[in-house]
């Protein structure tokens, strides 16, 4: 087995850290985003370690200017995973607090001000989400400063792909799982092409990883964040890497069991101190091992571990089915204004276990939780909503806006998934306990796990509600509700302004 001395105390040093900057320009960086009205979705860019993501909006041409649009009421979050992002500097297409101006926007925290059509973030995070919580906003610009070395200074998304290298090559992998008290459990992975028997040596290339959080001592499959990288093209080469770790992410990796013989994917990239991006998209047999200290003489100590993942495909969604219908036992509440998620019964298209952690959407009564990348899992015997580090949960609602969001945790205040992990895009936030409690007044409300894993058993929405009685204004008959949202009367039928039904 390959030897893990050297690559493990490697990453027990400190490095230093450097300033970077990306400008995002409407023009050329497109990443996935539609150009016009007829495809809002959400969509994001990556270059160079950032990713801007928006949760709804298009890139789309005002004053014969392309420029990102985010729609009110929706995000546009920014994630780093090449140092902490210090400060974001908009260029919009209209001023302060004008419709489509830097004005709309709240953060959800750092410090932000306006002027003009510049609008100006400062603060120290791995990510920060904005809100257009006042009106639409239009930026043709936003460039992003980083504590840390950014990659190339171009696209990197199946668009408009980024100069970098590929690995390729691979074929094995030693995974190592370590268990540290003061730094958590985590993976350090070695994969290279193979093994020179004749001569007793590795065969080259060859890529060392350690990503920052182990999901389970007998499963791989998921998604990391990198904490350092090394990567030996042949064996005179003295190893291309990452000098930032453990407090700036360098990358991600994506791992997934593919089948029954111990293969496995391995898709990511790493930015490296020479300044480029370095990806691979490799399936490779893995050997997995946990570290267990050290003999007398001061040589590592290994034990085997059998990985518990299966190979069985996932069952296909069935489209006659929905994701979490409202039964009879487990009625919504919408005319009381209060939704309960209990993560017991509803379950939404979300995974049950670590083999399939992937984005989900829980959705009842007009009222939609939404987890970046998650799973719901069983901890002390009992379900609960996982949210991954870095990761989000997003409430929207189409039947008024929500006015208090209610968590139980597994875990209490600021400890590892306890509700004090939680940052809010909006609004305020607190906690005591494992039970963390937001008050305000919004469409949409963003939670960013942005300190550790949250973990919630339930999760309670309280949301405005008004009797709808029939108004006609104009040809078109509409009624405005005390809290501002718009609903549209048809005959009996009322609908909000996404065409919802609510009534």
């Amino acid at each position: 087995m390959k030897k893990f001395t050297l690559f493990l105390s490697a990453m027990l040093f400190s490095m230093m850290s450097f300033a970077g900057v990306l400008t995002f320009d409407a023009d050329v960086d497109q990443g996935n985003a539609g150009t016009d009205s007829n495809n809002a979705a959400a969509y994001q860019i990556s270059k160079g370690g950032v990713t801007l993501e928006v949760s709804q909006g298009i890139l789309g041409t005002y004053n014969n200017e392309q420029h990102y649009r985010i729609y009110k009421n929706q995000t546009l979050t920014i994630t780093s995973t090449v140092g902490n992002i210090t400060q974001v500097e908009f260029t919009c297409t209209a001023n302060d607090d004008q419709k489509y101006g830097p004005g709309g926007f709240s953060a959800d925290g750092g410090s932000y001000d306006y002027s003009g059509p510049e609008g100006t973030w400062s603060g120290n995070a791995a990510v920060v989400t904005f809100t257009a919580s006042v009106n639409q906003v239009r930026a043709s610009q936003i460039v992003v400063t980083i504590d840390g070395e950014v990659g190339p200074d171009t696209p990197d998304n199946p668009d408009n792909p980024t100069t970098g290298t590929e690995i390729k090559g691979l074929k094995e992998a030693d995974a190592v799982y370590v268990a540290d008290e003061e730094y958590g459990d985590y993976w350090a992975f070695d994969l290279f092409a193979g093994y020179d028997y004749d001569n007793g040596d590795y065969v080259y290339p060859e890529v060392y990883i350690m990503v920052n959080e182990a999901y389970g001592k007998t499963t791989l499959n998921g998604t990391y964040n990198v904490l350092y990288s090394e990567y030996f093209p042949n064996a005179d080469s003295e190893g291309i890497y990452t000098d930032e770790y453990a407090e700036d992410f360098v990358g991600t990796l994506t791992i997934k069991h593919t089948d029954n013989n111990g293969n496995y994917s391995f898709k990511g990239s790493f930015v490296a101190t020479d300044g480029k991006t370095y990806t691979l998209n490799q399936v490779v047999k893995v050997t997995a091992y946990e570290y267990a200290g050290e003999d007398e003489e001061g040589y590592p100590l290994y034990n085997d571990i059998t990985l518990s993942e299966s190979g069985t495909p996932d069952t296909p969604d069935n489209p006659d089915t929905p994701d979490n219908p409202d039964t009879p036992d487990n009625p919504g509440d919408s005319a009381n204004g209060v939704i309960t998620f209990d993560a017991d019964v509803d379950k939404g298209n979300a995974g049950t276990d670590a083999n399939n952690a992937a984005a989900y959407t829980i959705s009842k009564d007009g009222v939609t939780v939404e987890v970046s990348s998650g799973i719901l899992g069983t901890y002390k015997e009992e379900m609960h909503y996982r949210v991954y580090k870095n990761q989000t949960l997003t409430i929207t609602s189409t039947v008024g806006n929500i006015l208090s969001v209610e968590f139980s945790c597994t875990a209490n205040d600021e400890e590892k998934y306890g509700p004090g992990c939680f940052t809010a895009s909006v609004g305020d936030y607190t906690y005591s306990g494992a039970v963390g409690t937001w008050t305000g007044d919004a469409a949409t409300v963003t939670f960013t796990a942005s300190a550790n894993q949250v973990r919630a058993t339930q999760i309670v929405v309280k949301l405005a509600t008004t009797a709808v009685d029939n108004v006609t204004v104009g040809a078109t008959p509409v009624k405005v509700i005390e809290n501002g949202q718009v609903l549209i009367i048809r005959g009996e039928n009322v609908y909000n302004v996404l065409g919802a039904q609510v009534k």
